[in-house]
């Protein structure tokens, strides 16, 4: 006789609680519990498939960025190098221009004088030394070129001040009956203008580095002179005319 104990364990399968009754799978049917999925074996002998970096890609990459930072490292050092030189061309005037034997002939197109200059060289720089080589300087009126000649090489220290003397000359050289009209129309109110030229090469050195060459052109523009009626000589007015410097 079966007990109606509801709190007495179940014996046998499959238990239904609290008299709840399925009805059974129907024939055939499969088994109505969720089944696994069958176990796979392992291959012991299957390699791992795990891809290893291209090495040579790694090292490309590392010797970029080497070569990026090299690079800025270098210009930032360039950098505080150009601000702690700051480096200046130096400044060039004609203090003193004079002329003596001055003739314009109308008849031959022809000039014939002497000129002297003086000029003062500046060099503003305080750590570096400038070397000038190779001097050409050159007297024109206007565009007209009158006499041209060359200059002893020199030094300046820094923080320097140097003068130079150039004498130009001229005997009946030919330069057109335009020109020639213009200085005498110059003459007739006392005062003529000339330009002068200076091509140098120049040699910055600064200390601990390779000295940096230069082609220094000098422009000395509207340089006038007074001109008397007597003996045909003359000097500089207005004072010492500062020049343009190039390079």
């Amino acid at each position: 006789m079966a007990s109606s104990d509801p709190y007495r364990p179940a014996t046998g399968y499959p238990f239904v609680p609290n008299g709840m009754h399925y009805p059974p799978p129907p024939a055939g049917s499969a088994y109505p519990y969720h089944v696994p999925p069958p176990h796979q074996p392992t291959n012991p002998y299957s390699y791992n498939n795990q891809t290893y970096p291209n090495q040579r890609a790694i090292f490309l990459r590392r010797l970029i960025v080497a070569l990026l930072i090299f690079t800025g490292i270098f210009f930032i050092i360039l950098f505080i190098f150009w601000l702690v030189i700051r480096p200046h061309f130096p400044e060039f005037r004609v203090t003193s221009l004079s002329i003596s034997n001055f003739n314009v002939s109308s008849s031959s197109s022809s000039v014939t004088g002497t000129w002297k200059a003086r000029f003062q060289v500046s060099n503003p720089n305080k750590k570096m030394k400038i070397s000038y080589d190779e001097i050409k300087t050159s007297l024109f009126y206007k565009s007209e070129l009158l006499s041209q000649t060359v200059v002893p090489p020199f030094k300046q220290g820094k923080r320097n001040v140097s003068n130079f003397d150039v004498e130009y000359g001229a005997t009946s050289s030919y330069i057109g009956g335009r020109t020639v009209s213009q200085i005498n129309s110059d003459e007739g109110r006392g005062l003529v203008s000339f330009n002068l030229r200076i091509v140098a090469d120049a040699a910055l050195k600064v200390e601990g580095f390779w000295p940096r060459r230069r082609l220094l052109r000098v422009y000395c523009n509207d340089v006038e002179v007074g001109i008397s009626g007597n003996g045909g000589s003359g000097n500089l007015t207005g004072g010492a005319t500062r020049c343009s410097v190039y390079a």
